[in-house]
């Protein structure tokens, strides 16, 4: 089941550029990680039905990190809980997961949908 956007993913050429453009014209705040080699802002919130501390994250990143997906250029991370009842539903459906994978922030499945656009769904370790 998904609980909220977890982030949105721009991939550029020259992503200082791009976020210098965001911070002139929309004011965004970026920070730089070098783990990543990603820009990002955070915009942090409660979750409502527990009143967790959780964040969505607005981050750009080189093209090279991009997902091999002809024509497209971002990825929709959706924050989920349940990754393995989810993939087990997806693959019931026919529909090819990649993942899971497990890393310091949670654990990741990839999949697709019906138009091919690419979506990272995050089960948060917190």
């Amino acid at each position: 089941m998904v609980k909220a956007l977890g982030g949105v993913f721009l991939y550029s050429e020259n992503p200082k550029v791009l976020a210098d453009w965001y911070s002139k014209h929309l004011g965004l705040d970026y920070e730089y990680t070098e783990n990543y080699e990603a820009y990002y802002v955070t915009f942090p919130y409660k979750e409502s039905e527990t009143g967790a501390d959780r964040y969505t994250i607005f981050s750009i990143l080189y093209n090279k990190h991009r997902p091999f997906v002809d024509g497209k250029f971002f990825t929709v991370n959706l924050r989920v809980e349940n990754l393995k009842g989810i993939i087990e539903h997806l693959t019931a459906n026919n529909i090819e997961v990649r993942g899971p994978e497990f890393h310091e922030e949670g654990s990741f499945a990839w999949t697709n949908d019906v138009e091919g656009n690419y979506i990272e769904l995050w089960e948060d370790k917190a």
